[in-house]
């Protein structure tokens, strides 16, 4: 098949959908990384997605072409990337998020681990060759079960912390992903949580999913100087970055 080779990142798979990034490079690329697996002995990988509207298709798409060679695959739904990592080292070895992560609301993309390692660099382009030569074998066996990780990935987060005392915090989180469960989980380990832009929304209205960018932290800034926070986060469209601003100092980014 043809693909744009511009699309494979050192780090991950990333275009713009429709031009770039199509169901078919998503159905394909479930053929290639379900046949890499299986060189590898994996035969069972997690995949979820975030909030962007282009998700849905993409997803039944990889999970499609997953399948079709012998893959068991676990759908954990509409979660941040770093519960997609938590399944992939719960659940099994490998996953797939499908994400367009920071960027604007037209992109999306693909974040894959394999048997505990982010897969990176020339393994990508590894992935784009066989995609390229449609070089698979399609066979028997997949298979496909919905779970959620909701609750146990919430319960080992706050299994591990400990306030020295309450907070009251701001959490903005950009109609991303993270505004799912977020504020729950702060709340859980003894936050009282100010909330803005929770609910998830691929067209991301109020502003861009990027808190590395000071323009992005405008609302959560204005609600830090007019309330009695003392903390502010900022997640980006994935939930696996964020920014954080504390009264009378500047932000700082993970």
């Amino acid at each position: 098949m043809q693909v744009n080779p511009s699309i494979f990142k050192a780090y991950d798979i990333r275009g713009v959908v429709p031009s770039t990034l199509t169901e078919e490079v998503a159905y394909h690329l479930g053929h290639a990384f379900g046949t890499h697996a299986q060189a590898h002995g994996e035969t069972v990988v997690a995949v979820g997605r975030d909030g962007r509207l282009s998700g849905p298709a993409l997803l039944q798409a990889l999970i499609r072409g997953l399948m079709d060679v012998g893959m068991q695959v676990i759908d954990i739904g509409s979660v941040t990337t770093p519960m997609l990592y938590f399944a992939a080292s719960t659940l099994c070895a490998s996953g797939i998020q499908v994400t367009g992560s920071h960027n604007p609301k037209d992109y999306n993309g693909f974040k894959m681990v394999l048997d505990g390692r982010a897969i990176y660099g020339e393994e990508i382009q590894g992935l784009r060759r066989m995609m390229q030569d449609e070089n698979w074998q399609l066979q028997s066996g997949g298979s496909l079960h919905c779970v959620s990780v909701n609750q146990t990935y919430a319960d080992r987060i706050v299994s591990d912390i400990r306030l020295a005392r309450p907070m009251r915090i701001v959490v903005d989180s950009g109609n991303g992903v993270a505004g799912a469960s977020a504020p729950q989980i702060l709340r859980a380990i003894g936050c009282e949580v100010i909330e803005l832009f929770s609910q998830v929304d691929g067209n991301f209205p109020n502003h861009h999913p990027d808190p590395s960018k000071p323009e992005n932290l405008r609302d959560l800034i204005h609600a830090l100087q007019n309330s009695d926070a003392e903390l502010g986060l900022a997640f980006d469209g994935d939930g696996d970055r964020l920014s954080a601003s504390h009264s009378g100092a500047g932000e700082h980014h993970a």
